[in-house]
């Protein structure tokens, strides 16, 4: 079985003017697992980073690698919690995690919800200017997970796939909506239904497809990317 590291964090003020428990710190401790999250850690701005759709944030530790060869002026700071992640476990990547995917973790159940859509905050928690762009070009950015059937976990207990989701991998998930570094998002009205038909997503992706297909238009990412003054 993979290891499995567990991290939780309390909000804290940064200098350039906000609070984030972005930041985040290892346990080895049994822990409850909630419809909200783990006990012991905190989420800031719930709207945008937490509620019962995004629980839970687990990162691909085969990633620390790939930021510190593309960012090596900052290579130290790439390290398992740097991308503020409750769960790292090698073996999962958004090439192999699906929407809607169940797994069970000890006796509870979680189901990925959606891609994380990384923002500003990272660039500044990690201080590199473009660091939240480059996750979204690449997508390699980590999923979030709504809690299914909440209880005691810890990371010794077992993290099983139970049930696989709509076969919308993060990765595809994170094309349809965002693009890539070499292409821009997809204007197919008929991946972006084919993304909101799939079982188990985020309430949020569902009202940002669902938007686009009444409209026609992509929405702007300037302000969650660059900041409010973008």
């Amino acid at each position: 079985m993979s290891v499995m590291r567990v991290f939780t964090g309390q909000i804290k003020e940064y200098e350039k003017g906000f609070r984030s428990a972005i930041a985040k710190e290892e346990t080895t401790a049994t822990l409850m697992l909630t419809e909200n999250g783990l006990t012991g850690d905190d989420q800031e701005m719930k709207r945008n980073h937490g509620g019962p759709d995004r629980a839970l944030l687990q990162f691909s530790p085969s990633h620390y690698e790939w930021y510190k060869m593309r960012i090596p002026e900052r290579s130290e700071r790439f390290m398992p919690a740097a991308f503020g992640e409750n769960l790292s476990i090698a073996g999962f990547d958004e090439n192999n995690v699906h929407i809607g995917d169940i797994f069970s973790w000890g006796d509870t159940l979680i189901q990925v919800s959606q891609p994380r859509s990384p923002c500003y905050r990272l660039d500044i928690h990690l201080d590199w200017k473009g660091l939240a762009l480059l996750m979204q070009q690449h997508a390699r950015c980590g999923w979030l997970y709504r809690v299914l059937k909440t209880g005691p976990v810890s990371h010794s207990a077992p993290f099983t796939l139970q049930k696989r989701g709509s076969g919308i991998s993060i990765r595809e998930a994170m094309f349809i909506l965002f693009g890539d570094e070499t292409a821009p998002p997809l204007t197919d009205p008929g991946e972006w239904r084919r993304l909101l038909m799939a079982e188990g997503l985020s309430d949020s992706w569902r009202q940002t497809l669902t938007r686009r297909i009444e409209t026609g238009e992509i929405e702007p990412w300037e302000k969650r990317l660059l900041g409010p003054d973008a």
